[in-house]
């Protein structure tokens, strides 16, 4: 446990099924290191259950903790951002626990108003593709996913995993067990949050790692927007770059060629053409509101009032092609355009983003890329949420 934590270097630890009535200062000294000064600690029920929430103060204030019979929440807050609640959770074998477990999830979200994100080991699943049987429990699944429901919960992806729990038999079952949720305000806050996972070593279940602020920018890639097929000019721009020759004998090659350089005079075209959107809608917003503020106080002139109406038909078109834009980046082509809301779209353009997120590749024992963690102007948190934890074997 120790490594794992030197590996990651989090800020936030979680860890489920401590198995431990009290957790001395001694052992979380050893077990996290001495930058983990405050922590808050349900004890276990003999040897079963407990979770144990620590944090760097350097780091993450809490202002409110609150310890319940099945989880344990704090409220973090950083300077410059909101204050958020993170709640973790152990959840019960039992189906009578269970249904205690899920009306606790309801009275905590009354009591954590704001942005809140909860995860670790539900002991739930809410649908038959998160194990690899048919062994379910369909009316407790239901349970569940009305919960998620009626909280408003969404999931964060997991990269590279389908389940995380295994019973380590011939046949396995296995079964995602181990998940992070989260509310709409609180994706809204960290938009670039990056949940991925780490190797189970001698627990059944594999540790989660979320990165908050994974920021992975690279070299921007071609996007073709299908609304350019809809502007004056396009196909001109079109048949000017594809007939203007080539130096090059491969027929592949000419192609290859044509492409690359159709890509680039279609971006400055673009550019010159629509330009950005965003800027254009605020300009013309800011000067519409000044004729309106102007009109106010006196009469205004032929050419005012018909520059007025041309800014307000220009700004209908530019939402309009906001909307388009966003629909596209979605990838939602179930909805015709113009019915689109755009908070939703960007939310989904996001999910989309996180699991296409690449954490590292490799080639047998040669590590070609590997994201990092740096700690820069940014606050960058890592929480692992570790199942079966036994912390006598792994001190």
């Amino acid at each position: 446990m120790r490594t794992m934590i030197n590996d990651t270097r989090p800020d936030i630890v979680c860890l489920q099924e401590t198995k431990k009535v009290s957790i001395s200062r001694f052992m979380l000294l050893s077990l996290l290191g001495n930058e983990f000064d405050e922590s808050l600690v349900l004890s276990a029920a003999g040897t079963c259950g407990g979770i144990l929430l620590a944090w760097k103060s350097s780091v993450c204030k809490v202002f409110q903790t609150r310890i319940d019979n099945f989880s344990v929440s704090a409220q973090f807050q950083q300077e410059g951002r909101s204050a958020w609640w993170l709640t973790g959770v152990y959840g019960p074998q039992s189906d009578d626990l269970k249904i205690q477990f899920l009306q606790e999830l309801q009275l905590i979200r009354s009591a954590c108003i704001g942005p809140w994100m909860i995860g670790g080991d539900f002991n739930l699943i809410y649908q038959a593709g998160d194990k690899n049987n048919d062994n379910l429990n369909r009316a407790m699944m239901g349970r569940f996913r009305r919960l998620l429901n009626d909280l408003q919960l969404k999931e964060l992806p997991l990269l590279g995993r389908k389940y995380t729990w295994s019973n380590d038999r011939a046949n396995p079952t296995l079964v995602r067990l181990d998940r992070v949720f989260c509310t709409t305000d609180w994706d809204d806050d960290f938009p670039n949050c990056v949940l991925q996972s780490s190797a189970s070593l001698i627990s059944d279940h594999c540790p989660l790692l979320l990165g908050l602020n994974e920021l992975t920018q690279g070299k921007r890639r071609f996007h073709f927007e299908s609304f350019w097929t809809r502007l004056e000019g396009f196909l001109e721009v079109v048949e000017c770059s594809w007939s203007q020759p080539v130096g090059a004998v491969c027929p592949l090659q000419i192609f290859a060629a044509k492409l690359q350089r159709l890509s680039k005079q279609l971006q400055a075209w673009s550019h010159r053409k629509v330009g950005n959107i965003n800027q254009q809608l605020l300009m013309a917003k800011e000067i519409l509101h000044r004729l309106e503020i102007e009109r106010d106080s006196r009469s205004l002139s032929p050419a005012e009032e018909w520059f007025r109406r041309k800014l307000k038909h220009h700004i209908l078109a530019l939402a309009s092609l906001e909307r388009t834009v966003a629909r596209l980046r979605s990838g939602l082509l179930w909805l015709k355009e113009g019915d689109a809301n755009t908070s939703y779209f960007h939310q989904h353009a996001r999910y989309k983003k996180r699991k296409n997120f690449i954490g590292k590749l490799q080639v047998g024992d040669r590590l070609l890329f590997e994201q990092e963690d740096k700690k820069e102007a940014v606050w960058i948190s890592i929480i692992i949420f570790l199942g079966q934890f036994i912390t006598g074997t792994l001190l």
